[in-house]
């Protein structure tokens, strides 16, 4: 989307004109962001990887061969287990990236809408 450098005359009209191009570029920047961020987990031998998506979708599963000596079932846990891990690592950091656009900067408190 082009943008424009509008000019109406009215002070008041052309400051807001300005705060609503500024907030977009603000939200889409926002918006690219939350589409890189990404969680991971690790079992503690770094033998299997899990990684998800900002919604949790499983991305990438790295098994080192010697991590199929566990039983299915072991093998199934801890896969279960680092998916929601890597779930709850990619929450942490889309509320890390949204926080800032989601609370008033001087009280922590959620924006109100100017």
């Amino acid at each position: 989307m082009a943008e424009r450098d509008l000019h109406t005359g009215d002070l008041e009209l052309d400051r807001l004109m300005a705060e609503f191009q500024a907030n977009s570029r603000e939200f889409s920047d926002a918006m690219g962001m939350v589409g890189e961020v990404i969680g991971q987990a690790a079992s503690p031998d770094g033998k299997i990887k899990v990684q998800v998506s900002s919604s949790g979708q499983l991305t990438a599963l790295h098994m080192d061969p010697r991590a199929m000596r566990l039983g299915s079932q072991e093998l199934a846990d801890a896969i279960m287990d680092l998916s929601r891990r890597a779930t709850e690592d990619a929450a942490r950091r889309l509320m890390d990236v949204t926080r800032p656009y989601l609370e008033d900067d001087r009280q922590g408190e959620p924006r109100r809408r100017r």
